[in-house]
């Protein structure tokens, strides 16, 4: 009986396990710190128009990136299991099959999630929208600067736009913003734009 087929089938398929499991368990310890070193400078590259007075990616691409980067590893995981436990049914195959390709997209999507502001008006593209959103300062219907009240010590939290079409976004007062703000109030100022604040 010859076996030496079977025995090379049985010691590729023990490989690739093993390098599934090593793949998974690289993107899950890796979910923490990839998205801060390779969002930023992909974006930068590729999305940053010149002449932006602030360009980021909001604390929720990152979140995103993160979760959706460990959820790849834990689909490949579970992948493995079901069929090593030989309970690879179509409903299993199925769902996590689904899973991680939806994963994958997500992590996709999180490069193409950001804002900025420069002399023309706000711009932004959210995690599920393909196209950049534009509003130039004379379709500003209202702009609110909010402040927060933590344990009696105030401190700025968002800047939000309320655009004349009903379309309502939120820059957070970060170091970013808050370096952009004097021009920002600057154009605000000038397209009769009334910069109300806010405590919550």
């Amino acid at each position: 009986m010859n076996t030496s087929g079977y025995t090379i089938t049985k010691k590729q398929r023990t490989e690739t396990k093993q390098i599934l499991v090593t793949t998974a368990i690289i993107l899950i310890l890796s979910a923490i710190f990839i998205p801060i070193f390779l969002l930023s400078p992909f974006q930068a590259q590729f999305f940053r128009p010149e002449g932006t007075w602030v360009f980021e990616a909001p604390k929720a691409a990152y979140v995103t990136f993160s979760i959706a980067l460990a959820s790849m590893g834990i689909f490949i995981l579970a992948g493995v299991w079901l069929h090593s436990a030989e309970k690879f049914g179509r409903i299993a195959k199925f769902i996590t099959v689904a899973g991680f390709l939806f994963s994958l997209a997500t992590v996709i999507l999180s490069f193409d999630y950001y804002h900025y502001i420069d002399k023309n008006g706000v711009h932004f593209n959210t995690l599920f929208s393909l196209k950049e959103k534009h509003y130039n300062w004379p379709e500003i219907k209202h702009a609110r600067q909010t402040v927060i009240n933590k344990m009696g010590v105030m401190s700025d939290d968002e800047l939000i736009f309320t655009f004349k079409d009903g379309t309502t976004y939120a820059y957070p007062l970060n170091n970013n913003v808050r370096n952009a703000r004097i021009a920002t109030y600057y154009e605000l100022e000038e397209h009769g734009v009334e910069l109300i604040r806010e405590t919550e």
